[in-house]
This record gives structure tokens, sequence and C-alpha cells, in this order.
């Protein structure tokens, strides 16, 4: 049993038993984890590039901005807004005192300073909303890189105990399967011993199995005891064989003396005669108790078969024990005792030998009498109750049986009412026995019974 429990579903687990499959996974999972490797690196490069070529496109903007003589310009916000735009209404550089009409580069030039200053306010709201995005990675997580970590992880000496499971699991269940086998033949040898075990308590209904235990106990102490006392017992019985014999001899030798006195001659003769009776009386008595057994077995196994008709019925055996008693049992044909039959198995065994009684005190005396069944057909089915009326119709003897299978209830008026359906498929009387009404529940002497003849 230890062998056999095994817990499956902690095995699937505890020793990956759950991977039995995984090889071939694992092969289509590292080619899935490779390709998504190598398409990860594609795009990181790619976005690599897009953000260099952005980070160029910024470096030549500032290029282009670059004063002729490469002198550094102004910061962004000088002048600041207000000053400009006020120089551009005048039309005078404020600075150098220099006049800058409409059109002239020097105007355009503040124009342009003004220009770049609200670009560059605007930009700077751009680029505070764009940071968030150009911060965040292509890829924000490293799954596929665990992923990639994991596949690596599961190669080499890990695929290869991943590769011997199944060959593993085979071998166990293999060794589970042989040790299930071994344990169907010691529970069947466990059945057995239960089945004589039974067997004994039927058999001595007087001795606990309590006593029964302490006794194969005690038993055990003494079997050596017992071994030399059945070696003893066989050269006493063969010393026995021999002295029987010395002793016919003796007899024969006797009986071949011929006494002088008549009156010892008659006692001679009586004393022979009458010893010859009493062996010819102890042989016929167990001669006839082994035919009377015998018979009684016969014909009441013709009674079961009929009482179970298409139906299991099992064999009767009847057994004499070490009291000179015998007792009745329900055998299968393999000579297996049933120990638990079930109640209509029962009935119909006992209704078996008691209607092989009747039959057979009819046929070896003239004497008879009835047969008395009280609720016979109480554990049967509406089949068996057929077949049990048409075997009592066919006993050539006085029944009286007591049923209550020919009342039938009445959800109407509920009540008990006669079954006048199975009534008149009998061919013997019915009477009906009921109490009379107006009877005291608390007082059984106030009850009367009414016997009334239906058919």
């Amino acid at each position: 049993m230890g062998y056999i429990n095994l817990d499956y579903n902690a095995m699937l687990l505890d020793d990956m038993w759950i991977l039995r499959a995984f090889p071939s996974i694992l092969s289509e999972y590292q080619k899935k984890v490779s390709s998504l490797s190598r398409e990860k690196r594609k795009l990181q490069k790619a976005e690599d590039e897009r953000i260099a070529i952005e980070k160029g496109k910024q470096e030549a903007i500032k290029e282009i901005q670059k004063l002729a003589n490469d002198a550094t310009p102004l910061p962004w916000n000088l002048p600041d807004k207000e000053t400009m735009q006020e120089m551009i209404d005048d039309e005078i550089c404020k600075v150098c005192g220099r006049p800058a009409e409409k059109g002239s580069d020097a105007y355009n030039f503040m124009v342009n300073k003004l220009n770049e200053y609200l670009d560059h306010i605007r930009k700077e709201s751009e680029a505070a909303q764009q940071q968030e995005a150009l911060v965040k990675p292509l890829f924000e997580n490293t799954y596929i890189n665990e992923l990639h970590t994991r596949s690596i992880q599961l190669s080499g000496d890990t695929e290869q105990e991943l590769m011997g499971l199944a060959t593993a699991i085979a071998d166990r269940l293999s060794f589970v399967q042989s040790r299930k086998q071994d344990l169907e033949r010691v529970n069947k040898d466990l059945t057995e011993a239960e089945d004589a075990k039974m067997q004994l308590l039927i058999q001595t209904p007087d001795l606990t199995e309590e006593m029964l235990i302490k006794n194969f106990k005690d038993f055990k102490g003494l079997s050596d005891s017992s071994k030399r006392a059945s070696l003893d017992l066989q050269e006493l019985n063969h010393e026995l064989e021999v002295l029987e014999a010395q002793k016919q001899e003796l007899k024969e030798r006797q009986n071949q003396i011929v006494p002088s006195n008549g009156i010892v001659r008659v006692y001679q003769k009586v004393h022979i005669t009458l010893e010859r009776i009493m062996k010819a009386f102890e042989a016929a008595k167990n001669r006839n108790v082994e035919e009377f057994i015998q018979t009684l077995e016969e014909q009441a196994n013709i009674y079961l078969k009929k009482l179970n008709a298409d139906d299991f019925r099992g064999v009767i055996k009847i057994k004499r024990t070490a009291d000179g008693s015998a007792r009745i049992n329900l055998y299968s044909s393999n000579d297996t005792l049933i120990a638990n039959p079930g109640g209509a198995q029962k009935t119909t065994m006992y209704m078996s030998v008691l209607f092989a009684i009747s039959k057979i005190t009819t046929l070896k005396r003239d004497e008879d009498y009835p047969l008395i069944f009280d609720a016979p057909t109480s554990s049967f089915g509406e089949f068996k109750e057929d077949i049990f009326y048409n075997i009592i119709d066919n006993i050539d003897k006085q029944c009286v049986i007591f049923t209550k299978d020919l009342l039938r209830y009445d959800r109407d008026t509920e009540k008990r009412e006669l079954d006048f359906d199975k009534i008149n498929q009998l061919s013997c009387s019915v009477y009906r026995i009921q109490k009379a009404p107006g009877y005291d529940e608390e007082d059984l002497s106030t009850i009367r019974t009414i016997t009334e003849r239906i058919k």
C-alpha cells in the first residue's frame, strides 16, 4: 500500500512530472524566444538611430543659427519681448542708436529675433510635453530578456534531465502496477482468510473473535508440542492397529473354543450375535445420516433453483459439525462460502430446505404435517412472489400462509383493500384476518379478531 498510495498531484510539481512532454515544448519555446530577442534588438537599433537623427537635426539648427563671424549670439531672452516689440514699432535700434526702417536688414533682424523668442517659448512648452515620451524607452520592461535567460537556464543539464522524465515516469508506473498485482493477491488471500474466520465464527456461535484470537496465540505457543504429539499419535495408532489385529485374532480363537457346558455355549452365541448387531447398527446409523443429508441437499437445491429462476441462487450445502449437528450454508459453485447472503437469498435457502424436508417426510412415512408461513415473501420481489405461490400450489399437503401480499393501498380512501387481481390467480382458499374496530389502543384485552372468507 505504501508503494501504491502515491500523491500524483504532488509529484506533478515536486518531481516535475508535469514536464513529461516538455522537451518538444522547450525546443519550440527556445525558437520563439530567440526570434523575439532578434526582433527586439532590431527594433531597439532602429529606435537608437531615430534618436540619433533627432539629435543631429537639433545640432544642425544650432549650427545655422550661428552669427556670420562665429560670434556667440545673445541668449534667446535678451532683449526681452517688450523691448524688441518697442524697437520694432519705433523702427530704431535703441541699443546702438541706429535707425531700422521697415524692410531694412536691421528691421528684419529685430523681427526675426522677436519671432525666435516666441518660437522658443512655444517649443519649450511642447518639449516639456514630449520630454516624457523621449525619456520612456522603447521597451519599458525586461520580459523578453528574462525569457531568454530562462531559455538558457533550461538548456544543458536541465534539458537532459527533462529528457529522462519519460523513462523515469514509465519505470515508476510499471513498478506501481506490479505492486498493485501483488496487492490483489494479498487481498485475495486476506478475503479467503476473512471468509474462513467468518465460517469459524458461524460454526462456533458461543465463542467471540477475541476468544478465538487468544486461543490462536496459545495454539502458536503449543505448535511444537502439537507436532511432537502428532508424531507420537501416529506411532500409537500404528501400535493400536497391531493390538486390534491381535485382539481380533484372539477373539476368533476364543470363538472357536467349544465350551463343555451347554449354558456357556448359549451365552457365547448370544455375545457374538449382540456384537454383530451393535456393529451393524452403528454402521447403518452413520450411513443413514450421510444418505439423508445427501438427499436433503439434492431436494433443497431443486427447490432453490425454482425459487430463484433467472437469478443468482448459489448452492445449498449441509455439513455435519464436530458435535454431531449440521449447518446449512450457501456456497458459490467454486465452493466459496457466501458469508453474508441477501435477505431474499437467505429466505429462499431456508424455504428450500423446508420444502425438501416436507417432501422427504411425505415419501418416508404416511404421517404428515402442515406448513405454516408468516410473511414468507417480505424480502421477495413481485416476480419471486408468483413463483413461491406456484410452488406452494403444487405441494400436496396443507399450507397456511399469513401475508400482506394480497392487499394494496388505495390512495383515495387511504386504506388497504384486497387485490383481487392476485387473489383470482390463486386456486387455494383465501381468508382475511383483521382487528375488529372499536378497540382501545392502550388495552390489549379489547382487541378482537375477525376472520372473513374471501375465496
